[in-house]
């Protein structure tokens, strides 16, 4: 799993994020955000488009992630 992909999920755990309003709001399949985000078996890194849906979702600068991978 790639940085930016962890950080959102972690993100999104700490802050207790419903996943399947965030499915509803984004048009993200559930089964992708899951297991992107939450299924610690699967390997899905989330795609461009997904990943910038999901931090307007989120209302949080995209580049947050990133700088946060950083430290």
């Amino acid at each position: 799993m790639d940085a930016q992909t962890k950080a959102i999920g972690e993100y999104i755990k700490n802050k207790g994020i419903n996943l399947a309003k965030m499915s509803r709001d984004t048009g993200i399949p559930y089964v992708s955000l899951y297991d992107s985000l939450l299924n610690g078996a699967r390997d899905r890194n989330l795609r461009a488009g997904e990943y910038m849906r999901i931090c307007n979702f989120l209302d949080v600068n995209p580049m947050d992630f990133v700088k946060e991978m950083e430290k």
